[in-house]
């Protein structure tokens, strides 16, 4: 018994001498060229399945057939993920499936994987992969939209992607507001459908740029926007702030208000109770007072109640001044939030004075 383990202890000896060799001396190949043996392909694959399946399981899944969701999501898509992962009815993308491992073609293997699943490969992205994880940990709320998307890509034409893509191009719009904004804001503000994404159209010039510009330290926390304002320079977003600030605002109200909700809101903005802190809403945001500050009016009343939500969390970041609204939002409970959202998208904006007045 003693001579088996002293057998045992030597091997054990020599097989960590020889990984020390392979080690040090590099004698093993890590070019990406020759690929992975099988058995080490079934190996790695099989850990990852077990992996997000196990990690995955209880996150619950909302409503994926929201107006403009899969707009959203093809946005995002064509911004972030089909250099990797191809475009729905065509083939994947050449450069990268020489990668080791090749990043999955989507449209044929998407189908793979539950609708949770999606979610937490998305956020978390995968090691060893090149996968990354999502721009910033705070944002679940923009993830759905993208795995919507992925959820019909599997089925999707090349012309159905191309549809969810267009944008009336305005002829006199700036070209980095064709390529980068109007999918999802439409190239005159107007947004493409969705209550989760502002209206921008007239919107506070100074605003916009401030906003742009936190995006792109990342001071501000947006999965889809921090990689968008990344790539654009100093004179990208002035020509984008002030471009979506001339333009006229959507004629009326936002649609599907809850006259009660909205009838809340207005009494609530009517009380003067310093406890609540909330009076103090159109000192800030009305559209004749510090440019720096959003004007509220004709916002989607979902994107209005999501920021607060994100300012009661702490999860939304913004510019020097967004920490204002974090004592305001803590004084507002869920459902004067909504009630205060629902207020502010009922009221019409008129349109900006000309540059030339």
């Amino acid at each position: 018994m003693k001579d088996f383990f002293k057998k045992l202890t030597l091997l054990g000896l020599f097989v960590a001498v020889l990984g020390i060799f392979a080690l040090v001396t590099g004698i093993v190949p890590v070019k990406a060229s020759s690929g992975h043996w099988p058995i080490t392909h079934w190996i790695l694959d099989f850990a990852s399945d077990r992996s997000i399946s196990t990690h995955s399981a209880g996150i619950e899944v909302p409503m994926l057939d929201e107006p403009g969701m899969l707009t959203l999501g093809a946005g995002t898509y064509q911004s972030n993920c089909q250099w990797c992962h191809g475009r729905p009815g065509s083939v994947q993308p050449r450069a990268t499936s020489r990668m080791t491992p090749a990043p999955p073609f989507l449209p044929d293997v998407v189908d793979h994987w539950e609708t949770h699943q999606l979610f937490y490969i998305v956020k978390h992205g995968i090691k060893f992969t090149g996968m990354p994880a999502w721009p910033t940990e705070q944002r679940d709320d923009e993830i759905w939209p993208l795995v919507a998307f992925l959820k019909q890509a599997g089925g999707m034409s090349a012309q159905s992607y191309d549809e969810l893509l267009a944008v009336e191009e305005n002829t006199d719009a700036p070209e980095i507001v064709i390529e980068a904004c109007a999918v999802c804001h439409a190239d005159d503000g107007s947004g493409c459908g969705s209550a989760r994404v502002p209206i921008l159209a007239g919107q506070n010039e100074a605003y916009l740029r401030d906003s742009l510009r936190a995006f792109a330290r990342g001071n501000r926390h947006s999965g889809v926007m921090e990689p968008i304002a990344a790539r654009l320079d100093d004179d990208e977003i002035d020509d984008v702030a002030q471009w979506y600030a001339s333009q006229a605002p959507p004629a009326g109200p936002q649609p599907d208000l809850d006259d009660k909700e909205v009838q809340a809101g207005r009494e609530l903005l009517s009380q003067q109770d310093d406890t609540l802190k909330i009076a103090v809403c159109s000192d800030c945001h009305g559209e004749s007072n510090d440019p720096a500050y959003p004007i509220l009016a004709g916002q989607p009343a979902e994107y209005l109640d999501r920021q607060l939500r994100l300012f009661r969390e702490r999860t939304r970041g913004g510019s020097d001044s967004g920490n204002l609204m974090h004592k305001i939002s803590d004084a507002i409970n869920e459902r004067q939030s909504k009630q205060l959202a629902s207020y502010f998208a009922s009221l019409h904006r008129d349109p900006p004075t000309s540059r030339d007045d």
